[in-house]
């Protein structure tokens, strides 16, 4: 495993775990995700490209919280943990989305377009949480010509954008 991974996730949690609120349980909160994301991608982007930084650092982000949805009990991920086969496996597909650079820009692009009204950090927020979760659900980009402005009304599609506009 690539060092400077592990090194960006370890940097990653202790400035996360220094903006985690003591006693946080079952969830972090919007500013925890976004330090530990922000930081993340800026470690990873020594290593990787923004496009890949960006999903591999929301990828991780989601699955470390899922395993810690207490902040406090993030200082017990080790680099020994990092090392493992479970976490390895869990590295490795953080690492690459299935859409290319390309469909991600242009995602990017026409979402903060629609969302300037957001302010334009909220609307980046917005719109890289966005397109980490409709690539998970859209693997193939081209599959999200069937999403039409009814299917957004839908709950999923709700309960997705309202955990994205959080950020």
């Amino acid at each position: 495993m690539n060092r400077n991974i592990i090194s960006t996730l370890l940097l990653s949690f202790v400035i996360t775990c220094s903006f985690a609120q003591a006693g946080e349980k079952k969830t972090w909160l919007p500013i925890t995700r976004y330090q530990f994301i922000t930081e993340c991608i800026n470690s990873a982007k020594a290593s990787m490209s923004t496009d890949t930084a960006r999903f591999y650092c929301y990828c991780m982000q989601e699955k470390i919280e899922m395993k810690y949805p207490d902040t406090a009990d993030m200082v017990k991920l080790t680099t020994a943990e990092l090392s493992s086969p479970e976490w390895k496996k869990e590295v490795n597909a953080c690492l690459n989305g299935t859409w290319p650079g390309p469909e991600r820009e242009a995602f990017l692009k026409s979402c903060i377009e629609q969302a300037r009204s957001l302010g334009e950090t909220k609307a980046r927020n917005y719109c890289e949480c966005m397109l980490f979760k409709v690539e998970k659900l859209y693997p193939n980009a081209t599959d999200l010509t069937n999403v039409t402005n009814e299917t957004l009304k839908t709950e999923p599609w709700q309960k997705l954008i309202q955990g994205c506009l959080k950020f």
